[in-house]
């Protein structure tokens, strides 16, 4: 082998390494388990679980999801939870801050919790409305009056 394409190689080598330093476990290193899990970890220290719980959990699902992804080498659909991970992360921390800051004055509301300003009764007038029938278009949060009956088989049924 001349020198000229021992030298041709070695570039050629050198030029595949570097294009594919972004792909397989070294880009899912930085974009998912560096990256992403940074940002799930300051969207929860912002209390984002509590002020921002769609975008939070959200985060949380990407990126389990990318983790899972990864350990099957699926590493561009891993790499694309990661993003999203982040995205959602920063998305959550951002609007947890904000809230808690003051800036949004709508609270969240948790299942059991009565600090939130009591807006389970509307939930319950609107769901009741319609679940009985939906015949409620009044307004003041007036239920509907009647009712649903359920029933049934499941099965072959014979």
């Amino acid at each position: 082998m001349s020198t000229s394409s021992r030298r041709l190689l070695q570039l050629l080598s050198i030029a595949a390494l570097v294009a594919g330093a972004g792909c397989g476990p070294f880009g899912y290193l930085k974009k998912v388990a560096k990256d992403a899990s940074k940002a799930v970890a300051d969207a929860k220290a912002a209390e984002a679980e509590l002020y921002a719980p769609y975008e939070y959990w959200g985060a949380v699902s990407y990126l389990e999801q990318a983790k899972v992804l990864m350990a099957y080498s699926e590493y561009e659909r891993s790499f694309d939870y990661g993003v999203r991970a982040k995205q959602l992360a920063e998305e959550a921390k951002t609007k947890a801050e904000k809230r808690e800051s003051g800036a949004i004055k709508e609270a969240v509301s948790l299942p059991g919790s009565e600090d939130a300003g009591g807006g389970g009764g509307q939930a319950d007038g609107a769901a009741s409305g319609q679940a009985e029938g939906g015949a409620s278009k009044s307004k003041g949060g007036a239920k509907a009056k009647g009712k649903v009956e359920v029933g049934g088989s499941v099965g072959g049924g014979k």
